[in-house]
């Protein structure tokens, strides 16, 4: 009995956040970032805020981002808007937090990374990928990069999305460009991205 009730008091200990907007921080298990879900196209839960991560917004500018993309033959720069003018694909795909929530399905658009792929010598044989982030802390490293498989870039709907149910990502949900895979974990799904490094990892 006293080990049922240690249990249920340490769930309730570690969930009491989401509940209440003061507490939110304790909820260990819950996702973070305001109530959810909130409104609009991009209120739909979040594991770390923008400013939780260290993210300057100037940084992340149209006028001061790039995506470096470096693969077989060479490295691409890419604007936002050179992104955009790419071929757009849409997924829609739910994300599985290691922390024990999901989202429902959002509608995800952007670039397919097999294309992106394609753009650094891979348009065949798309290879494993090394995501990289402007997240500077909070997660010890674990979201500031993550290493995706070959088959999960080839997948056509894994995305470097940039736009959400509609709308342009919003900051806390990784704008300008974020990585969206099917079946994989939160974790993975990196956002803010910077770099991506195609083949030998």
């Amino acid at each position: 009995m006293w080990f049922v009730g240690g249990g249920s008091l340490l769930l309730f200990a570690t969930t009491v956040g989401q509940n209440f907007d003061v507490l939110r921080r304790t909820a260990l298990l819950a996702p973070h970032g305001g109530a959810e879900p909130g409104g609009g196209p991009n209120g739909f839960q979040i594991n770390k805020t923008a400013a939780y991560a260290g993210i300057d917004a100037a940084e992340t500018g149209r006028d001061a981002w790039r995506l470096v993309v470096v693969g077989r033959t060479g490295t691409v720069r890419l604007s936002r808007a050179q992104l955009a003018g790419l071929p757009l694909h849409s997924s829609a795909l739910p994300i599985a937090c290691v922390e024990g929530w999901s989202t429902s399905d959002q509608w995800w658009r952007g670039v397919r990374l097999r294309d992106l792929a394609a753009l650094v010598g891979y348009e065949d044989d798309p290879p494993d990928v090394l995501v990289e982030s402007l997240q500077r802390h909070g997660g010890h490293g674990a979201f500031r990069h993550a290493a995706l498989r070959a088959n999960q870039v080839a997948d056509p709907r894994s995305l470097l999305a940039l736009y959400v149910n509609g709308e342009e990502l919003s900051l806390d949900h990784g704008y300008p460009a974020r990585v969206i895979v099917p079946a994989a974990p939160g974790v993975l799904n990196t956002k803010w991205v910077a770099r991506m490094t195609f083949g030998d990892l």
